[in-house]
């Protein structure tokens, strides 16, 4: 498309041929801010039910305190003219990301009209690129992983058995000074012993045993294990189990994601709180809500924290929630986020398609 004379209102660009099949929205908008939808991908876009050829102030079809609303009047506004510009584009309560062109509508006496746009939606495009972006940062970490596991294991493994045999020996002699400090190096090595084994569980494909499982069942175990813990820290925990089915799902892996969650939650919540965990079903979905009425996340780093090594954990690895994110994924499910400012919601999504009804059905 090239900068052209056109009338004022831009009609000439609605006879173009092949506009209805081009896999782009386009319409033009006026100095005034009147706005004309040229094909149907272009209603889409902008969630209206606004006829295409149909001229309307931009009022109508987007909210004048929206971004977008902002974006493009600037654009009319500055006679901003883009190329190949990644937009943010939030419409019917959906979140994407379009490219986005514009160009100057000028009259015979060099008069802007106005602007016409082209926006395609990339769809998962973005969120494949995020997607490959950290299969590129697990591979390079198994990689690393995978090169220093032995010649981490080998030393700990000689190190742990000395000091057991140190363990033994000090418990039947009552030198209790030299126990506890046996005991401390012994916590300390199992640490790193975690840390390696997290490490290989994020880089390279696991195996999923699954089996049958009574996720009620499983769920209340976890709350009933939650809640010990939660006493302990002067915390409220509740948990309510609908009436859910049962799974075909490695019931161990699962757990691990869940207790990881709950752990999370609590240590959200330095001074009290209240820690809910609620498991139902919805839409062909089993969920499970992990929610604390800690501090909340900052917006700008929601999308950091499944990254694998980023954490706001002064101890902390970063691999606990990549890992949960994986174990999830690895049962066709998915883990979301929610925190508006105060309070935290984890919301973990399996399949209803692997339980046991439906298998055998």
């Amino acid at each position: 498309m090239t900068t052209q004379p056109v009338d004022a209102a831009g009609q000439h660009a609605a006879n173009w041929p092949g506009l209805e099949w081009l896999n782009s929205g386009v319409f033009f908008i006026s100095k005034s801010l009147q706005i004309t939808l040229y094909n149907a991908q272009a209603c889409r876009l902008l969630d209206t039910t606004i006829p295409a050829g149909q001229t309307v102030a931009m009022e109508a079809c987007l909210n004048s305190d929206s971004e977008e609303y902002q974006m493009l009047q600037t654009m009319v506004s500055m006679w901003r003219e883009y190329r190949d510009f990644v937009v943010t584009w939030e419409t019917d309560g959906r979140t994407r990301h379009v490219l986005l062109d514009s160009y100057k509508a000028i009259d015979d006496a060099g008069n802007l009209l106005g602007m016409h746009v082209v926006m395609k939606d990339l769809g998962n495009f973005m969120t494949l690129d995020q997607q490959m972006q950290k299969t590129d940062k697990l591979a390079t970490v198994g990689k690393v992983a995978a090169g220093v596991a032995h010649e981490i294991r080998n030393p700990l493994t000689t190190v742990k058995g000395f000091l057991q045999m140190f363990e033994r020996r000090f418990a039947q002699q009552n030198r209790s000074d030299e126990l506890d400090y046996v005991k401390v190096m012994l916590e300390e090595i199992g640490s790193v012993e975690n840390l390696v084994s997290e490490l290989l569980f994020l880089s390279k494909p696991q195996k999923v045993a699954r089996s049958a499982c009574s996720m009620g069942r499983l769920i209340e175990e976890v709350g009933q294990t939650v809640k010990q813990q939660a006493e302990a820290r002067k915390i409220e925990c509740s948990c309510t189990v609908d009436s859910l089915p049962d799974l075909v799902v490695d019931e161990a892996l699962i757990k691990q994601a869940l207790l990881h969650l709950t752990d999370n939650a609590l240590e959200a919540m330095e001074a009290g709180g209240a820690l809910r965990i609620h498991a139902y079903t919805a839409g062909g979905w089993l969920k499970i809500d992990i929610s604390d009425t800690g501090p909340g996340i900052p917006y700008y780093l929601m999308d950091k924290i499944f990254d694998a090594f980023f954490t706001t954990k002064e101890h902390g690895a970063g691999l606990g929630l990549p890992i949960c994110q994986r174990i999830i994924a690895d049962h066709g499910g998915e883990i979301r986020v929610s925190s508006k400012g105060f309070g935290t919601t984890f919301s973990m999504s399996l399949p209803v398609q692997q339980s046991l009804g439906a298998l055998s059905g």
